[in-house]
């Protein structure tokens, strides 16, 4: 999720507003898909500035509209006050500051006491 957000992030001049606009127009299904080598194209023109993302091994149209509708959600409650991030807080989560993401399985156990 972050890495999609992050492109579109970059794409549209950094900034959230920006992002949840280009976000929105892809919601409204303003956009094109293409299978390429068994996995889906997605391009889009937003303000005069194309965009294209492939979704992840599969995924369909089905899965990237949840994926935009998902991130649109993310931006617009996930800042501070609970409302739409401001610039540097989406600059933050897409830095993840917070080490939230990890590319190791990682188990919680608890322990149960017998009586």
């Amino acid at each position: 999720m972050r890495a999609f957000i992050f492109s579109v992030w970059a794409h549209v001049g950094k900034t959230t507003a920006g992002t949840i606009n280009l976000l929105e127009t892809l919601a409204a299904k303003q956009y094109t898909t293409a299978e390429q080598g068994g996995r889906y194209v997605v391009s889009a023109t937003v303000q005069g500035k194309s965009f294209t993302y492939e979704m992840p091994e599969g995924q369909s149209g089905a899965s990237f509209l949840e994926m935009v509708r998902e991130s649109w959600r993310i931006l617009n409650i996930g800042g501070a006050s609970g409302g739409e991030m401001t610039d540097a807080e989406l600059k933050a989560y897409l830095l993840d500051e917070a080490g939230q993401i990890t590319d190791r399985t990682v188990a919680a156990f608890t322990a149960q006491a017998r009586y």
